[in-house]
């Protein structure tokens, strides 16, 4: 299985078409997403004008004479990190040489059957270490009780939602977990049974403990039985967030208020940090507690953002923005006003707010952190193309 890789192909010659259409329905490709469009290198070339590239491109000359020139052209218009698999006429080993040493990732020589492109695709991320990797999301509330693991399960499905990828939701929260009530689900086996055996754990075991929520989330899921006495080993922690990061394009940790090695440690390796708090002298004091010893180990990492919930300016014992910002010397991300009409329909009907209250303001501002924490355009979202200086020095990248 070639997991979750993005890949769009344009094909020049219908006999190229039709193989890329045999790919598009192999099982391989069954975690990932391929699509097929026509004019070759071209056409490739136009439609990256202003919308971002996926993880891999798949392009098919037309001309052989003019394959260079329009190789830069791509890479003008590609952003960082893009795999870029040609299809071309010429076979020839002093073009294949200066296509590779150029960065281009795999050059085939058509006619191409399905399994030849299949392996390509496969052997760019033969690498563990070279496979893409999701970023990693920790939510972690300043208090109990201020909506940290609310805001996980709406910023999961908001992100699947937003972006058109993979997001994998994972409730930490062994005791008292909500994820199972939270969405409706019904999880026969949970994180505990992920971790139970972290010598066993692989893809196909992830996948059969994970529960799909819609086409873009899935869900590990918190037994939420107090009953249960698990500990959580950073080992196998790491291992599972290593399969997780693997599998999709983000990863949301809800993680409990308990002060441990392993929270600490998911903390400070996290990509990204979300605090919620509420506007209270408590959450005040906890904040900048956790945030101060959070800045100095997590380096260069993005600092933690602070969200401040169930704000309600008609309460004036309520602490406001200015106050944290004052005191933390970080500015809150986000303010999302007390609606606990909304999020308490949300909860009785096991939905998102998105789902439930679609239109709603609260909605909107949930979007607003969504789209910050999404770390980039989806593929039908305009940006500005990326220049660079040429084929060598952009594929470089």
């Amino acid at each position: 299985m070639i997991q979750r890789l993005t890949i769009d192909a344009f094909a020049a010659t219908p006999e190229t078409a039709a193989v890329l259409r045999q790919v598009q329905i192999d099982r391989q490709l069954g975690k990932s997403r391929l699509t097929v469009e026509a004019g070759g290198l071209p056409a490739a070339v136009a439609h990256y004008a202003g919308i971002a590239t996926p993880q891999v491109v798949v392009v098919e000359e037309g001309d052989p004479a003019a394959l260079a020139e329009q190789l830069e052209q791509l890479a003008d218009v590609c952003e960082a990190g893009t795999r870029v698999v040609v299809i071309g006429s010429v076979n020839d080993i002093a073009l294949y040489r200066s296509l590779i040493a150029g960065g281009v990732s795999e050059y085939l020589v058509r006619p191409v059957s399905a399994g030849q492109i299949l392996d390509a695709l496969s052997g760019l991320f033969a690498d563990p270490q070279s496979a893409p990797k999701g970023r990693v999301i920790a939510c972690w509330g300043a208090r109990g009780g201020v909506g940290s693991s609310t805001l996980a399960q709406n910023l999961a499905w908001g992100l699947g939602r937003y972006l058109h990828e993979a997001v994998v939701y994972i409730d930490l929260d062994l005791a008292f977990g909500t994820s199972v009530l939270a969405f409706n689900i019904d999880a026969k086996q949970t994180v505990v049974d992920a971790l139970a055996h972290p010598e066993r754990l692989d893809e196909v075991l992830m996948e059969r403990c994970m529960v799909d929520y819609d086409d873009h989330l899935q869900i590990l899921a918190s037994p939420g039985d107090c009953r249960i006495h698990a500990s959580i080993s950073l080992d196998s922690l790491d291992h599972m967030l290593d399969l997780a990061a693997r599998m999709a394009s983000v990863v949301v940790l809800d993680i409990p208020h308990v002060w441990a090695d392993w929270t600490e440690h998911l903390l400070s390796v996290a990509d990204e940090v979300v605090v919620t708090a509420t506007p209270d002298f408590a959450s005040l004091r906890d904040a900048k507690s956790l945030i101060d010893v959070l800045a100095p180990r997590r380096g260069s990492i993005a600092p933690p953002r602070l969200v401040l919930n169930k704000v309600d300016p008609s309460r004036k014992t309520q602490l406001t923005p200015k106050d944290f910002e004052e005191t933390i010397k970080v500015t809150p991300s986000l303010a999302i006003p007390s609606e606990p009409q909304v999020f308490g329909e949300a909860a009785n009907n096991g939905q998102m707010v998105g789902e439930a209250a679609k239109t709603h303001k609260v909605n909107q501002t949930l979007n607003q952190l969504v789209q910050s924490l999404a770390g980039k355009a989806p593929s039908s979202r305009k940006v500005t193309p990326k220049r660079s200086g040429g084929l060598l020095a952009w594929f470089g990248k």
